[in-house]
């Protein structure tokens, strides 16, 4: 609820109903209002008639709707931001799409736990009087004396403006440590900012981070701040900030020396004030010596160093992360009572002994599906649906077929793209790379011949 007493409203633009109650039921129990629409002309509509607050869209196929859409939606007075959802597209068409006014593209699939999280992040992050500050705290569940001791160090180096650049595989929870950082910091009822600098082509990241003036280039009809500007006061998290092409460091070194921002096609600098977070989930000074990582960027970043460790080296915390995805999901879950689902002692078991390649976040999704799947109030091992590590040997010691380094991870990637449909984001989570990587190894083997054009 607004100051007013109204409900915020999101809207949510799509074809598919089933699609559109999975992503839009968190949100309401959260307390904003949802609205949906069959469709781009029943959008619209609705756009004129509800004001939303935030835009989910969805684009079938053909993007030329979906530019009119947010074309009509800039025409607006006070336009909301736009997120456009694809099941794929090529970079090309990101590119636009993102450059005519949307606020973010992702590909789907969508988590609903991602919706949920940008709605109350952009309605804290807008000074709006339309959008409730909601800003829940943050705390990371752990027992493991290493994890604890990573936790104090950011506590006590939160009160400080001082960089700190977080380390660790994919899935470990190093955006939820940032999070953690900006909670117990002064700036905490300012914006947090993440932006994932390996999801955004080499042609879009600089207006995205630094934004443009109006006419900057072709496409751009008004001038837009960069995320930088929109984190002013508060805090901004460059996730997977060593896929920031190199060309760019240097504009971004200077951001963080002078506190100003170069909007794309600007004549004068503008002052910000921000708190500067980034992310790795690779191994940093081997970017740094390859020369694909500046080193002057690198040490100005590494003031405050956190390293995450893997959850297969948390053992301790695999049961305990268990039970608070079971009391969250089953908090969720319709007809569902949080205090009597619990987890039988067989499947902490299993749990226990899986070596969680997909780390924390691995583990969520497989508490989701049990709670989902589980017809009792305990789960049981049969409720457990785990994820396969990828294929890169036979821990029970049998028989491994030797190859190259270079076809193997050709065949890891095929496998991780066959499992996933050829989602891109998820296969590249699995794997442990970023999304810009993936890309570049599949370009490369187009060009080689070992893949076909247009996969």
């Amino acid at each position: 609820m607004d100051a007013s007493g109204e409900s915020v409203t999101i809207l949510f633009v799509n074809t598919h109903a089933n699609e559109i109650e999975t992503l839009a039921a968190p949100v309401r129990r959260r307390g904003f209002a949802t609205v949906a629409a069959d469709g781009l002309p029943a959008g619209q509509r609705l756009l004129q008639e509800t004001r939303p607050a935030l835009v989910f869209l969805e684009m079938n196929g053909n993007k030329s709707p979906v530019l009119d859409f947010l074309a009509r939606v800039g025409a607006l007075a006070d336009p909301p931001p736009v997120i456009v959802l694809a099941t794929q597209a090529r970079a090309e068409d990101a590119t636009e799409i993102m450059r005519s006014g949307a606020h973010d593209f992702w590909l789907k699939p969508v988590p609903a736990e991602r919706v949920l999280k940008t709605v109350q992040l952009l309605c804290d992050d807008q000074d709006s009087p339309a959008c409730p500050r909601r800003l829940a705290e943050v705390d990371i569940v752990t027992r493991d004396p290493a994890v604890e001791r990573l936790k104090a160090v950011a506590r006590q180096v939160a009160p400080s403006g001082a960089t700190v650049f977080i380390q660790g595989e994919s899935g470990t929870g190093k955006e939820l440590f940032a999070r953690y950082v900006h909670w117990h910091s002064p700036r905490r009822h300012k914006p947090f900012i993440a932006v994932n600098c390996a999801a955004l082509p080499d042609n879009l990241l600089e207006s995205e981070l630094f934004g443009h003036e109006k006419g900057a280039f072709t496409g751009a009809s008004r001038t837009k701040k960069g995320k930088f500007e929109l984190a002013h006061g508060g805090t901004i998290l460059l996730d997977e900030v060593t896929e920031i092409p190199i060309h760019l460091q240097a504009k971004l070194l200077r951001v963080l020396q002078e506190n100003e921002v170069d909007r794309v096609g600007g004549l004068y600098p503008v002052a910000v004030d921000v708190r500067v977070l980034a992310t790795s989930n690779t191994a940093v000074l081997d970017a740094v010596r390859a020369g694909r990582f500046r080193a002057d960027l690198y040490y100005r970043l590494n003031v405050i160093p956190l390293k995450i460790p893997p959850l297969r080296g948390r053992s301790g915390d695999v049961e305990l992360l268990s039970e608070h995805f079971i009391r969250k999901y089953a908090a969720e879950a319709p007809g569902r009572d949080e205090g009597k689902v619990s987890l039988g002692a067989d499947a902490a078991q299993v749990l226990r002994a899986h070596c969680w390649p997909g780390n924390v976040r691995e583990l969520e999704n497989v508490i989701h599906r049990a709670v989902l799947l589980s017809r009792n109030r305990q789960i049981d091992r049969d409720a457990l649906i785990l994820d396969e590590a990828p294929p890169v040997g036979d821990s029970r010691g049998g028989p491994v077929e030797l190859t190259t380094v270079e076809e193997m991870e050709r065949r890891l990637i095929h496998t991780a793209l066959d499992r996933y449909q050829g989602n891109r984001t998820r296969a590249a989570e699995i794997l442990g790379i970023s999304v810009r990587t993936l890309r570049n190894k599949l370009q490369s083997y187009r060009d080689t011949g070992l893949l076909e054009a247009g996969v």
